[in-house]
């Protein structure tokens, strides 16, 4: 029987590269079809497109897709611009298209749509949490010193003011080993402290300068810390930071089911944390709602509907609001329920549910 494809683009042929989205969503594909009967009987086709760490790649990638009259849906995962660039070319032709929620653009974009709470959602929960949970009040924050990366600062202090959360200063860390110079010149009367870095191993070394300089307040990191090896490394035991997924944790209520899906069907680069929860999560969002466009008599207008008006309380790791179009100008935000994790002896614990959170209460930053 003709298959039923589902367009991949995968950021992992370069040094910033997410290798678990592929592995991933192959073994859940792969599981479909095994266990699942694919869709109505026809297999779903993981169909990959490799790119790199620049946006040319993933503009050609989504070129690539939008030429295959068989691809009815298309999954970006590529970091910042990159999936911008895709989800522009995308979106122009009509293509149902399930993007990494990266910046406010993802969210906005007529046709795009995302299970990643992205930067509005992970942004808005560390201070959500922060103030609600810990009961922080002054925070300094850390942050990569990478252009990329500075623009968001404004944003992030206006999330934070809005939350009742001073940010006194924010410190630039660079991609060295030994990072204790900047961290020990912060203040340590904050609160809490806030790492946005963009690697494990930044990660790893701020969690260590942070060792040395014996701060003793909350600490925070971003998700990009959020992988397996950054938490194994247990440098970063008693941080909390947001994931998109129970996935990686070890006491969600599907994370059993998850483990035994990816020990069955995973091989190489298959992990939990990561990005792992979005894609999989991305790719059994994916096979429901080519399944109601008509599986393999699907078409890209009808996939495009039933995507910009699908619901799902199935998705294994995700909380059972995920709801297409998302709320007001925020069309995208199918998924406004970040969760909050724990490291605690090397795994993630999740001690609290999803955080239910409202985009709309971001708008004041659209202008």
């Amino acid at each position: 029987m003709s298959p039923v494809k589902i367009g991949l683009i995968a950021q992992d042929e370069e040094l910033l590269a997410f290798p678990e989205v592929r592995a991933v969503s192959q073994a859940f594909v792969d599981y479909f079809n095994a266990e699942l009967m694919g869709i109505d009987g026809h297999p779903v086709e993981l169909d990959v497109c490799g790119a790199g760490d620049a946006p040319e790649d993933h503009v050609a990638c989504a070129q690539q897709f939008v030429n295959d009259d068989g691809v009815n849906l298309v999954i970006t995962a590529g970091f910042l611009a990159n999936s911008a660039a895709a989800n522009e070319v995308l979106a122009g032709a009509g293509l149902a298209t399930l993007t990494l929620g990266n910046d406010f653009i993802d969210f906005l974009m007529p046709g795009v749509f995302t299970l990643d709470p992205g930067l509005p959602g992970l942004a808005q929960v560390f201070f959500v949490y922060a103030a609600e949970n810990r009961g922080v009040t002054t925070a300094t924050g850390f942050i990569a010193d990478d252009p990329a990366i500075e623009p968001f600062i404004p944003v992030l202090d206006a999330i934070a003011s809005a939350n009742g959360i001073s940010v006194v200063e924010w410190v630039k860390l660079g991609f060295e080993p030994d990072l204790t110079g900047p961290v020990s010149a912060a203040d340590t009367s904050s609160e809490g402290w806030l790492f946005v870095l963009v690697d494990g191993a930044q990660c790893i070394a701020a969690a260590q300068a942070v060792e040395t300089v014996g701060y003793e307040g909350e600490l925070f990191a971003n998700d990009l810390c959020m992988s397996q090896d950054v938490a194994a490394s247990g440098e970063l035991n008693g941080w909390a930071g947001p994931v998109v997924s129970t996935a990686p944790t070890v006491d969600g209520v599907d994370v059993e089911e998850i483990n035994r899906i990816l020990d069955t069907y995973g091989g190489a680069n298959v992990q939990t944390a990561g990005l792992a929860g979005w894609a999989l999560g991305s790719v059994m969002f994916a096979r429901e709602v080519l399944a109601v466009a008509g599986g393999a008599d699907a078409t890209r207008e009808g996939t495009l509907a039933a995507l910009g008006t699908h619901a799902s309380s199935d998705i294994l790791g995700m909380p059972d609001t995920i709801s297409c179009p998302g709320p007001g100008v925020w069309t995208g935000a199918c998924n406004q329920a970040p969760l909050m994790v724990t490291i605690v002896d090397g795994e993630f614990t999740a001690p609290e549910p999803f955080v239910l959170l409202d985009f709309t209460a971001l708008d004041f930053l659209l202008g």
